[in-house]
């Protein structure tokens, strides 16, 4: 069986890499996996299409992972509505929705989603935005099943021994200018964990809009300036392409004593390993707040979600 993947700008970053992996994993009979969007890195086993078409033979179509952009996300839905007309089966997995794409009004060709039958969410969040659209199909909240994945220890193996403060923050003026006013309060909030080595965690490409590799590296040399941060050369794209996968971001995960931070991978991860996680909440940026939510039942000791004071 054929299986068209409606994805938003597929392989951008580790965590559309984790969930689309995932997916195909879990997919029965191993089927042909065919991309609408272009995806020039996608690995073996995904073929990109021309955007907006529907291939000759494609028997099912799956919207999948994490929608930020509301007009990707209609335009994902006008196609899944086209494959419905056509008796095309339609399936929703893996699924979740933050930013533009996830406002309170509903967007434009919503409905559709009902001939999906079962919603498999990666999140509460994403169950409340569709229940606000009167998106009547059952839902089942996975909970971030990529976080499944066992752990490749090939990059953590070259740490030196012991425990590290992981980060994984947002990149950007706008992101740097939130914690920087609340660096005292973060400070505190770390404890002993403020003098152990860190370790950036980054899962989107350095040098992109928002990269949290010069994210947590900036707030990394704000709680320890002049640190030396280990595994540097994944600041280069190209070496970070080659060299990190999500199994291996796991395993530099697991390396941590605890995880700081607002990308919800690392965070998911470090709830798989029973590292403690610590989200901070910053801005409009909601994606710790929905991982942390909707794992709320699994953190390990000593986690918990910050809303950091200014000035504190």
């Amino acid at each position: 069986m054929t299986t068209l993947l409606l994805a938003e700008a597929p392989f951008r970053d580790l965590v559309s890499r984790a969930i689309l992996e995932h997916l195909a994993a879990s997919l029965p009979h191993a089927p042909p996996l065919l991309l609408a969007t272009p995806a020039p890195r996608a690995p073996p086993g995904f073929a990109p299409v021309p955007p907006g078409s529907i291939p000759a033979g494609t028997r099912r179509v799956v919207l999948a992972g994490v929608f930020l952009d509301r007009a990707a996300l209609e335009s994902a839905l006008a196609l899944a509505a086209a494959a419905a007309q056509a008796g095309i089966e339609l399936a929703v997995h893996d699924f979740g929705l933050e930013g533009e794409a996830g406002q309170a009004q509903a967007a434009r060709g919503a409905e559709v989603l009902d001939a999906a039958g079962t919603l498999r969410l990666r999140d509460h969040r994403t169950a409340n935005i569709l229940t606000l659209w009167r998106v009547a199909a059952p839902m089942r909240i996975l909970g971030y099943p990529e976080r499944a994945i066992a752990p490749d220890p090939a990059l953590a193996a070259a740490l030196p021994p012991g425990r590290f403060l992981g980060i994984a923050m947002r990149g950007g003026e706008e992101m740097e200018r939130a914690w920087k006013v609340r660096l005292p309060a973060i400070r505190r909030l770390l404890g002993p964990a403020l003098d152990w080595p860190v370790l950036p965690l980054p899962s989107q490409v350095p040098g992109t809009p928002g990269s949290d590799w010069e994210g947590s590296r900036a707030l990394a040399l704000a709680l320890a300036p002049g640190a030396l941060l280990p595994l540097a050369e994944l600041a280069d794209p190209r070496a970070w392409r080659q060299q990190l996968r999500p199994a291996r971001l796991k395993g530099l995960v697991a390396r941590c004593g605890l995880v700081l931070g607002n990308r919800d991978l690392a965070a998911a991860y470090a709830v798989a390993c029973g590292v403690p996680v610590m989200g901070v909440a910053l801005g409009a940026d909601r994606r710790i707040v929905s991982c942390l939510a909707t794992l709320a039942n699994e953190l390990p000791p000593g986690s918990l979600l910050a809303h950091p004071p200014v000035g504190g």
